[in-house]
């Protein structure tokens, strides 16, 4: 009965997450919503990094993202605003700026001589077919041409290059990802547009604009059929650029930028009394490292619960208990010896990041857990619930376990602390600041627990054990499927989706949670590929 449970609570909140589409027959090819797309922070900063690399330039903080079910890039939530626009027009402008000061990147982007005719309508073309990641229309290319002609006779070639640029980098072809409509009768589906194709595939795997290699494959209409969709994908995963998603998603998806938050600039000075900023750079940084390159590496969603890989700085050695590089500024790759840390459940950025100052927090850790590797909401506490930290008594010492257990006996705690208790209890040999410990207040440490709610459901002993246990979890393979497939389509799934979800998770799992094959499944589906023609003007 354990596992109908757990499913009849995953399937509750993946309910709450999708969107409310009524009257629409499941279907494993059914295609939802392809609502219009900005791009995303992250996605805009790659997007100008790799236009034009190495600039160089310190940059207007953007607007912070706002966040739907822990991802940042929900389309519907991507509205302009003042501040939006402004921060905009001021990165074009140094960007346009800096391109045209430094003569290596000047010939590049131009590619033509300034004196040779033609030169004007070439540059405009070639610029605006990589900034708008498509040839420019017959309409486009004659306005461009026109400011273009109005500017070099103002300010000389250099200066109409300049304004085009910022001009460019500023439209809506540019900072939003429209897809070109096409006509078809309204009810059924039709193929992504291929150059709209080239942008999916690559603000997906790469968070980034598409390459040539991808532009040249939608100029020959070669990202229609799955087989070639799915060889542009294998392609992409064997470069670099794919750590951009693996990192940037479940820094989203895992909440672990969150140690960066000012009530976590400081650790009281029994807890870590070194703790800085550094310590909660390097952590994210650690984490960072961990995810992109064991991901890269091996593909393995399991992995990321069981490896003993670590990267560690000065300061990561410190609170890791490490040797410390020679230089402490420098990374190096190290492995933990397997008696007290393996997988992201040790890593300091998630300990650190959901504790506070002074104690750790079971419930904290614990709702952690349940939200964001089970899907399953948490339920809220009753209003005139005490729910402060429980404090030492005033004569002798307990340690934090007890205190907790103590707080969360009676019965209008029990009900949910009898799971978030189970979790949390079994990071108890990790203090506030992810530092290992084998006593609290000079007593024993008690790391055991319980896996409650899920297919795997059995006691576990501290992190490692805890975090081989969910890593062969259906429960956390779908709860991750989940994610992935919002992040991809930037939206929640409509109701009728749901069978496609089963076919994708189910895979999953059964690929012993190869993510290679996860994102191969999504960019080849009839959901990733077709959009629906009705929304087609």
């Amino acid at each position: 009965m354990g596992v109908w449970r757990a499913r009849a609570r995953w399937l509750a909140a993946l309910l709450v997450l999708v969107s409310c589409t009524k009257n629409a027959t499941p279907d494993v090819n059914f295609v939802g919503p392809s609502p219009l797309r900005r791009l995303s922070n992250s996605e805009y900063l790659n997007a100008l990094e790799d236009l034009f690399p190495n600039q160089g330039l310190r940059l207007p903080i953007l607007p912070s993202e706002t966040v739907v079910g822990g991802l940042e890039n929900a389309a519907e939530t991507q509205r302009p605003s003042d501040v939006f626009i402004a921060r905009y027009e001021a990165i074009a402008t140094l960007y346009a700026a800096a391109v045209v000061s430094k003569p290596a990147t000047y010939q590049a982007v131009v590619g033509c001589d300034p004196a040779a005719q033609g030169c004007d309508a070439s540059f405009i073309a070639s610029a605006g077919h990589r900034i708008f990641r498509r040839p420019l229309t017959v309409d486009e290319a004659a306005r461009f041409q026109a400011r273009f002609t109005q500017w070099k006779a103002q300010v000389e070639f250099d200066g109409a290059v300049e304004l085009t640029l910022s001009a460019m980098l500023q439209a809506p072809q540019f900072i939003y990802r429209p897809e070109l409509a096409a006509s078809a009768e309204a009810g059924t589906t039709v193929p992504v547009e291929p150059y709209a194709m080239a942008s999916r595939l690559s603000f997906f795997l790469w968070e980034s604009v598409p390459d040539e290699a991808l532009l040249t494959a939608a100029a020959k209409g070669d990202l229609t059929t799955p087989e070639q969709i799915a060889a542009q994908a294998t392609r992409m995963m064997a470069d670099p650029k794919i750590r951009r998603l693996y990192w940037n998603f479940h820094r989203q998806w895992l909440g672990l930028d969150r140690i960066l938050q000012d009530e976590h600039s400081a650790r009281t000075a029994e807890v870590d009394a070194k703790w800085s900023s550094l310590s909660q750079t390097s952590a994210l940084e650690e984490s960072k490292r961990f995810i992109a390159n064991e991901l890269y590496d091996s593909g393995s969603f399991r992995s990321l619960f069981t490896s003993k890989r670590a990267w560690v700085d000065g300061e990561m050695a410190r609170l890791y208990g490490l040797p410390a590089p020679v230089d402490p500024a420098a990374w190096v790759e190290v492995a933990f010896d397997g008696s007290q840390r393996s997988g992201l459940l040790s890593r300091v950025a998630f300990l650190a990041g959901f504790s506070h100052r002074g104690a750790t927090s079971p419930p904290i850790r614990a709702n952690e857990i349940q939200l964001r590797l089970l899907c399953q909401l948490p339920r809220p506490p009753p209003a005139d619930l005490d729910t402060s930290v429980p404090k030492q008594p005033t004569e002798g010492v307990k340690t934090n376990r007890t205190l907790f257990e103590e707080s969360t006996a009676p019965a209008t705690c029990a009900g949910c602390h009898l799971s978030l208790n189970g979790y949390g209890f079994g990071l108890e040999h990790y203090n506030a600041a992810g530092m290992y410990q084998v006593s609290d207040h000079g007593l024993p440490v008690d790391s055991s627990g319980n896996v409650v709610g899920t297919d795997v459901d059995r006691p576990f002993d501290g992190a490692m054990d805890l975090g081989q246990t969910l890593s062969q979890s259906a429960v956390v393979h779908q709860c991750a499927t989940q994610l992935w497939l919002r992040y991809a389509m930037g939206r929640s799934l409509v109701e009728a989706e749901l069978p496609w979800f089963e076919q994708v998770s189910n895979g999953f799992m059964a690929d012993q949670g190869d993510v290679r094959k996860l994102l191969i499944s999504i960019v080849t589906s009839p959901n990733f590929r077709r959009r629906p023609a009705q929304e087609l003007e």
